[in-house]
């Protein structure tokens, strides 16, 4: 099952920290990667999608918890790579729970993680001038 959705407000902040100076990129990817680590693991705890809806039910019509053994919620992370910020994904269905119940963004960046990187991106870049 391969991801679906609009991705372009992912490639956009790509452009952008490619934008800017790689020093700064690189420190804002090395401190965002927690903080995006964060939000992932405490919206994955609300038992809503990251873009705050409800998730689909069960076909039984109850809430699913999407856990059964803890893995995929805790080793859910983000990491830098260069000036990367790069999700890994803990398990092989762990696809499916992004694709099916986002779990993670997929297309466009949720509201409250665009805000807490431009925040972050302004805290950075305040320190380099």
């Amino acid at each position: 099952m391969a991801l679906r959705g609009n991705p372009s407000s992912i490639q956009a902040l790509k452009a952008k920290l490619k934008a800017l100076p790689r020093t700064l990129a690189q420190e804002v990817a090395q401190r965002g990667a927690p903080v995006m680590t964060t939000a992932a693991r405490s919206d994955f705890d609300t038992g809503r999608t990251v873009y705050d809806a409800p998730r689909p039910r069960g076909v039984d019509g109850a809430e699913l918890s999407l856990v059964r053994t803890g893995t995929t919620r805790r080793e859910l992370r983000f990491r830098q790579l260069g000036t990367q910020i790069r999700c890994v994904l803990p398990t092989r269905y762990a696809k499916y729970l992004v694709g099916k119940y986002s779990v993670l963004p997929n297309g466009p960046l949720p509201a409250g993680w665009a805000a807490k990187l431009g925040d972050l991106v302004r805290e950075v870049g305040k320190g380099t001038s």
